[in-house]
Order: C-alpha cells, then sequence, then structure tokens
C-alpha cells in the first residue's frame, strides 16, 4: 500500500477540541555496516569488564563516551548507554549490525532528522558506510477539550480486533487498540497528564506551551507502526519515512481508527465520524526541535519533583531519629551517616551518583 493513495474527505470539527502538540514521539533505526576488528575488540573488553563488576562501565568510542551495560539489547550482545539512547551492536550476519532506541528527550529537543543525522555521523566515522532503515516509527497528537471515559470503547470503528480498557486507581485512564507483537499497528488514547507526572516526563508542559491549561487533562492519540506495517507502505529508510508521516496519519485516523457519533444504523462503521475525531485528524504531526538542553532540563525537574515525597519522608524520620527539627540542624549529622556509610562499603557518595547518572541515561 503506498500512503499516497490515500484519501481523507473533509468533514466538521469540534472547536472545543485543540491540539496542544504533535509529531514523532518514537524512531527506532537499524543500520547495516560493518563493525571494525579493532571496535570489536573494544566492545568485548568493556563487556567482560562490565560482567565482572555487574554494572555499567564507561568506553570511549570515536569521539564518543558511551557506558557498556553488562547484559545485552535484545538480541545484542552489546549493549551502549548514552544520554541521547540506547545501541546495540552485533557481529552476527543475521541482524542488522546496530539497533538504535534514541531517548524521548533527544528525539524531541533535536527533532527527528536530527536525531538521524547524529546517529548517522556517529556510525560513520567509527564504521564507514553506513546504510539506515526505521524498524519502529511512533505518531503522536496531544489535545485538549476532549473528555473520554470507559464508555467510548464501544463508539469506536478499527481495523483491529483487539482492544483493551485500562484505569488507574478506579478512573478511566485510556484504550489499546491492536497489539505490538504483530509488528503491525497498534494504538493508545490516554491520559498523558497522569503518564507524564508518573514518569517525571516535565518537558511535556514546556512543549505543550501557553495553549496548556493546568486544569485539564491531556489526552494523547498515538499510533505505533512496526517493521511489518512500514514494509507494507513501502517505507525503509529515514528520510523517506518521516517525509510520509503526514499521509500516515492521515490514513491512521481515516481508515484505520475512527471514533463514531451514535446513530440510528446498526452498523458502527455507518455512523457520522464525530466532530472530536474530525480535530484529532487534523493533528499537523510537526518536526519541531525544542533544544536538547531544555528537554533535559524538564526531565530532571519532573524527576526531582516526584522523588521529593519520599525524600520529605526519609528525611523527617531521620529528623526524628536525630532529634533535629530543622534542615540546617540535620545536615551535619546526616553529613556523618553518610561519610560512615562511605567507609563502611567503601564506595563513596560520588561514584554511587556517577553509577545512577549512567542508568538514568544523564548528560
Amino acid at each position: 500500500m503506498s500512503v499516497d493513495s490515500v484519501f481523507s474527505p473533509h468533514l466538521g470539527f469540534s472547536p472545543h477540541v485543540r491540539e496542544l502538540a504533535s509529531g514523532v514521539d518514537a524512531l527506532y533505526l537499524s543500520a547495516r555496516t560493518t563493525i571494525p576488528a579493532e571496535v570489536v575488540e573494544k566492545l568485548e573488553a568493556a563487556r567482560i569488564e562490565a560482567t565482572k563488576a555487574s554494572e555499567p562501565i564507561p568506553l570511549r568510542l570515536g569521539d564518543v563516551d558511551v557506558a557498556m551495560a553488562p547484559h545485552a539489547f535484545l538480541r545484542y550482545r552489546y549493549c551502549l548507554e548514552h544520554p541521547y539512547g540506547r545501541i546495540g551492536m552485533t557481529t552476527s550476519s543475521r541482524l542488522p549490525a546496530v539497533r538504535i532506541q534514541p531517548r524521548a528527550e533527544f528525539l524531541h529537543g533535536s527533532g527527528p532528522r536530527g536525531t538521524v543525522a547524529w546517529y548517522q555521523s556517529f556510525l560513520a566515522k567509527l564504521c564507514g558506510p553506513v546504510l539506515m532503515s526505521v524498524s519502529r516509527l511512533d505518531l503522536f497528537a496531544d489535545f485538549q477539550g476532549w473528555q473520554l471515559d470507559g464508555d467510548a470503547r464501544h463508539e469506536f470503528v478499527c481495523r483491529a480486533k483487539s482492544r483493551h480498557t485500562y484505569e488507574e486507581d478506579g478512573v478511566f485512564n485510556g484504550l489499546t487498540f491492536g497489539t505490538r507483537a504483530s509488528g503491525s499497528v497498534s494504538a493508545r488514547i490516554y491520559d498523558k497528564t497522569i503518564q507524564s507526572e508518573k514518569t517525571g516526563a516535565g518537558f511535556w508542559k514546556m512543549i505543550w506551551g501557553d495553549s496548556y491549561d493546568p486544569e485539564l487533562s491531556v489526552l494523547r492519540v498515538e499510533f505505533e507502526l512496526g517493521r511489518n506495517a512500514l514494509r507494507e507502505f513501502q517505507l525503509t529508510s529515514p528520510e523517506e519515512t518521516l517525509d510520509a508521516t503526514g499521509a500516515l496519519w492521515g490514513y491512521l485516523t481515516a481508515d484505520w481508527l475512527t471514533h463514531r457519533t451514535p446513530g440510528p444504523d446498526q452498523t458502527k462503521s455507518r455512523w457520522p465520524v464525530s466532530g472530536e475525531w474530525e480535530s484529532i485528524r487534523r493533528a499537523r504531526i510537526g518536526e519541531d526541535d525544542w533544544g536538547i538542553n531544555r528537554m533535559y532540563l524538564g526531565k530532571r525537574r519532573g524527576s526531582v519533583e516526584n522523588l521529593m515525597p519520599g525524600l520529605v519522608g526519609y528525611l523527617a524520620s531521620f529528623g526524628a531519629f536525630s532529634e533535629e527539627y530543622s534542615l540546617e540542624d540535620m545536615l551535619p549529622q546526616l553529613e556523618e551517616f553518610v561519610k560512615q556509610r562511605e567507609r563502611d562499603t567503601g564506595i563513596s557518595l560520588a561514584e554511587r551518583i556517577i553509577v545512577k547518572r549512567r542508568k538514568m541515561g544523564l548528560p
């Protein structure tokens, strides 16, 4: 199927539903190349060292600093962690030599084409000629002004047979259509506000900007296209795939999944498309880059906000045991206990922080 053949007729839309952001939320890449023997030797030595240490160890490849994990990345023996994403490498002839999974904050900070360019440059300097392809593409659009509930699941018409409803503490949180395991198309519609608060992805509020109303939840409509779906659309390279995102969104929201306004007809597919869904179909699917530093700053702020309830609770317990009632009075005793812990374990607080930063993918 060619995405150019998709025709989406114009119908009315809901003026109450407004778009906050849209675009590419995941772009997994594969690269066919030849990893030089000297690079393989460095990878293997680092993997052995990381396995002995049971933690990631620093490794410099070309002019980029990464961390070698002590475990594999799916079927890739060498798992490299970098603030911009996870990289898998293998010498197996059955797989592309490299698998790339960019982090969301890098993808949104640099933009999808900037992300592809960075990895292309890194691999070209390290290995020489590289042929890149897309193995997964996620398209998203965030909206406010449409409040769904669990009963709405009966109002969707979808090509996939599988669908599930999710709740959070008894409150409706979203719907899924299709399955990831198929490698084809699946979709999620869920409350992004709840999900971003839970994961600490504070950069989303910066992306949503002044249009975001903190009194309303944000509804995300998200489609995941696996390798099988991309090949069906005859899309392989990152360039042609990104060029087709608008047409893909048009097909997915006009033919693969639609929300209907219930009518007297017994056949749901003949119900009219809802005004809310027409607003969803009009998402512009942009390729904005909001700046890498801003994205990582937002991630840090969101993560720290999530840490605060537990951290304050632990400090209150420490204060109760130490009989200190202010942070200023508590700090000297806290410092002494931390230093004693360093002496007992032989691991400094600085070393623990370095390990944590590697695991969190922080630059």
